[in-house]
């Protein structure tokens, strides 16, 4: 009889043990987890305007358990701010993520559909609706392609054409573009062999003094046409 008591007593304490073993279990797990939710998010940037366009577009994750944050699903939520040229996103244990941005420079402004644009230096036409920019910038008229125009920018960079000289670009249907100076200088480019272009240009440059209002025409390879239209 006694040994089946102690059976019984041992049963009996097991089972508490048990009890009481599940119940600190479930209390330290939701401890933990509420010690590793998301409860801020910091955002590395130097406008207010676009910080707050990312805090936005990243507000899902709060609350979430910082573990399971996948750094793969922000990058795809912030893919379609087009502004940004690179992020770097850092987990900051206990409960904080840290998302640093780079917003790409604006070369210029062009419209859309009646839609005010900035062109980034990343290749993309970003609607400047909730944007601030206080650069003042060129205004690009036609259809054109930003991977073309950051390449005509170099271009005149290396042929020593400041382009902050440059208030107007035309971009024709086939694909040739006219610059419109400050000082009411025109420059008509060809669609093809630009280099040589500006390169004819330059040597012209270096023994004439252009007048303002002048209108130069580069669109016959090989020759230089000056008009006062």
């Amino acid at each position: 009889m006694p040994q089946l008591i102690n059976k019984k007593k041992i049963y009996f304490y097991v089972f508490s043990f048990l009890l009481i073993s599940t119940i600190l279990n479930n209390n330290l797990i939701r401890n933990l987890s509420n010690i590793f939710k998301v409860s801020d998010i910091k955002i590395e940037n130097t406008k207010q305007e676009i910080d707050q366009l990312i805090l936005l577009n990243t507000s899902f994750l709060l609350e979430k358990n910082i573990f399971f944050v996948n750094k793969k699903k922000i990058l795809k939520n912030l893919d379609k701010l087009n502004f940004i040229e690179s992020i770097s996103i850092e987990k900051i244990y206990p409960s904080t993520i840290h998302i640093k941005t780079k917003v790409t420079n604006f070369v210029a402004i062009t419209y859309i559909d009646q839609k005010k644009h900035f062109v980034g230096l990343n290749g993309n036409f970003i609607l400047a609706k909730n944007i601030l920019n206080e650069k003042k910038l060129p205004i690009i008229f036609g259809k054109f392609n930003p991977g073309d125009y950051i390449l005509l920018q170099r271009e005149l960079l290396r042929q020593k054409i400041d382009p902050n000289e440059i208030i107007k670009y035309y971009f024709h249907k086939n694909k040739r573009w006219d610059l419109h100076f400050k000082n009411n200088i025109i420059i008509k480019l060809p669609s093809k062999n630009i280099t040589k272009a500006l390169k004819l240009l330059k040597e012209f440059e270096l023994s004439n003094i252009i007048p303002p209002g002048t209108i130069i025409d580069l669109r016959i390879q090989n020759r230089l046409i000056l008009s006062n239209e």
